[in-house]
């Protein structure tokens, strides 16, 4: 009987860290929290389930902005309204400043605490970009090769019912198997492998030629060739490799999903700016609204001191000029802080954002402060620099509606949607195929010695010399009966197209409303601005009529003055918010046409390729063609 052979020494040290892992395997250890990361969950030391807790806020607090504001609301009141504490800023300051501090798409919907997962950022588009699962980069990595190696070490000890196995029928067998090898899909579906294995056999069979000790190696080649479903440039850009019905994955679709992003992107940024386009004019109205209040308490003032100092002024009189003074004095301090209402926002009433004038310089001032990255509170007050326009603007119509149904954002990105449905619809197409599969396999073997080395007994013989040569060459084909999981993916595909395809057609028509809508309204605004002109300056005539009937020292009506005061207010009033109407009306109408980032002189583009991209391209167009050479940017106009 053959004596056991001892365990290698490899083999020891296999099972002694194999029982070193199972012993700490589930065991975890305690982590501190990181100077730079907050809310980290720390692990007790505990080999069961772990309970998390987070960290305290005091101890890591390291995430957050730290924003210090000195000031508090408190600070502020009328007499900062004097020049030292104001901060005159235009229009294009404010979207300048807007733009460049807003990583985060602000709005005044407040959704960034509501539902942050649904808040745009200038990192979405990358985002979806580098997708590891549904990105362009992540389609395109099936088509990458692939390299694969194994190795492995075996003891196999077995005892037979039979002489001729082993010696005596006990049989002991060391065997390793290596194999290296890469694979690649191609563009087609094809799969193109390569691979080599190399085996060492030491056993004790009594009837070894060699010995114990025996190589074999072998170099083989593979392709796998779909011919029907599976096949083709178009399904596996599409698709992708190896795609099921219903999920498309490919090249195409991932950079349509990349395109979508990107109009969403500029759709996002277009609602920022007509936000801070909304805030500066409902702030430039707060500080309108707030003057004629001032305007109107200052005359009450003076009235009511008239008739204290009038003799013929009884009691009621100086009663009813003192109630009209604290009424204007209340309209001063709520004109001054204002109430924490909605205010004008993008789709409140129109898409671009009907005004509301809601007043409040205080609170229109923090609005604006917030969309353009501002503290909230810094002792001074931003001041709007630009009027509203009082020229009249025309529209063409045609040329109105040709821009908004080629340029208006949410139709763009609508019709990718349905660029993506016609390709996946395309794709599903495929499966209606059966699967069939040309297979070609190649193996060149060697097994023998040359030189010093006996046959069988080198690793590394010389394959090229060698006649033990193997092919195959065959087809697989599977189709499943009814093909009903393909048909339905089919009606499936379909359906979802002619869905996209009628939300398409009705966000035309929505534009077609909202274009008609803004066109319209900004003629009324015009008009109306025109009419509350002439009825301000007439009541300012009516005004001072009845100053110099005062001054002649003619019969004085109080009541006829008061109400004069009170409508003076509102004309006031109605005037400068029909100037913002105007203001916001033609601005609506470039949202509309979606040319509102060109009216601001606001351009989108993606990053400039690095000089090492622009170096490599010009080497592959002079290989095709050497008269033609890119321009190379300076680094330092690249940057701003």
């Amino acid at each position: 009987m053959t004596q056991k052979r001892p365990l290698p020494k490899l083999a020891k040290h296999c099972l002694s860290l194999a029982a070193v892992l199972l012993v700490f395997g589930g065991c975890c250890f305690k982590r501190e929290c990181a100077t730079n990361v907050c809310q980290i969950p720390s692990i007790a030391q505990t080999c069961g389930p772990s309970q998390l807790h987070f960290a305290s806020a005091t101890i890591c607090n390291d995430c957050g902005t730290g924003i210090p504001e000195a000031f508090s609301p408190y600070d502020l009141n009328e007499a900062a309204l004097a020049s030292g504490n104001l901060v005159p800023l235009t229009l294009e300051e404010c979207l300048r400043q807007a733009l460049t501090t807003s990583r985060i798409m602000r709005d005044l919907g407040g959704t960034i605490v509501r539902t942050p997962e649904g808040v745009n950022s200038t990192l979405d588009p990358a985002i979806v970009f580098s997708d590891p699962r549904l990105g362009e980069e992540a389609a395109l990595s099936a088509f990458d090769a692939n390299f694969f190696a194994n190795s492995y070490i075996e003891e196999n000890n077995r005892r037979f019912n039979n002489n001729f196995y082993g010696v005596n029928g006990y049989y002991n067998q060391y065997l390793g198997t290596s194999q290296v090898g890469v694979n690649k899909r191609s563009a087609t579906g094809g799969l193109f492998s390569f691979r080599n294995v190399t085996i060492s056999d030491n056993n004790n069979q009594s009837g070894n030629q060699l010995g114990r000790q025996s190589w074999e190696s072998f170099f083989e080649a593979e392709l796998r060739q779909p011919i029907m479903q599976g096949a083709g440039t178009q399904f596996n850009r599409i698709a992708g490799p190896g795609a099921t019905p219903g999920v498309s994955n490919g090249v195409l679709v991932a950079r349509t999903r990349t395109d979508i992003s990107l109009i969403d992107f500029q759709r996002s940024v277009r609602d920022l700016v007509s936000d801070v386009e909304n805030a500066y004019w409902d702030l430039y109205y707060a500080y309108r609204d707030l003057e004629a209040k001032i305007q109107v308490r200052d005359i009450a003032e003076q009235t009511l001191a008239f008739e204290q100092n009038r003799r013929e002024g009884g009691a009621a009189d100086i009663a009813q000029a003192e109630e009209q003074l604290h009424r204007f004095q209340a309209d001063v301090i709520d004109a001054l802080n204002g109430r924490p209402i909605d205010g004008t926002r993008t789709n409140n009433g129109s898409a671009g954002g009907t005004f509301r004038g809601s007043g409040g310089v205080r609170v229109a001032e923090r609005k604006l402060r917030y969309m353009i990255g501002m503290p909230i509170n810094d002792g001074m007050l931003i001041q709007p620099v630009d009027t509203p326009p009082s020229a009249a603007v025309t529209y063409d119509w045609s040329s109105a509606v040709a821009d908004a149904l080629q340029k208006r954002e949410e139709l763009k990105m609508q019709r990718w949607v349905v660029k993506q449905k016609e390709l996946e619809l395309i794709a599903s197409k495929n499966f209606l195929m059966p699967q069939l599969d040309l297979i070609a396999r190649y193996r060149l073997r060697g097994f023998g010695g040359d030189g010093n080395y006996p046959p069988g007994t080198k690793p590394s013989y010389p394959f090229f010399d060698s006649d033990l040569q193997e092919w195959q060459l065959g087809v697989e084909y599977n189709l499943p009966v009814g093909l009903r999981r393909a048909h339905a993916a089919n009606t499936s595909a379909r359906m979802a197209l002619a869905r996209e395809t009628e939300i398409l057609r009705e966000q035309e028509r929505l534009v077609h409303f909202g274009l008609s809508n803004s066109i319209g309204e900004a003629k009324r605004a015009y008009e109306s601005m025109q009419l509350h002109e002439k009825r301000l300056m007439a009541i300012v005539t009516q005004l001072n009529a009845l100053k110099n009937k005062e001054d002649a020292k003619e019969r004085r009506e109080l009541d006829v003055i008061l109400e004069t005061h009170r409508r003076l207010l509102d004309a006031r009033i109605r005037f400068h918010q029909s100037q913002v109407e105007y203001a916001l009306s033609l601005r609506n109408v470039h949202f509309e046409k979606g040319t509102l980032l060109d009216y601001n002189n606001v351009h989108l583009a993606e990053s400039l390729p690095t000089q090492d991209a622009l170096r490599d391209a010009n080497q592959r167009i002079q290989v095709q063609d050497p008269t033609k050479v890119l321009p190379v940017r300076d680094p330092t106009v690249a940057q701003r």
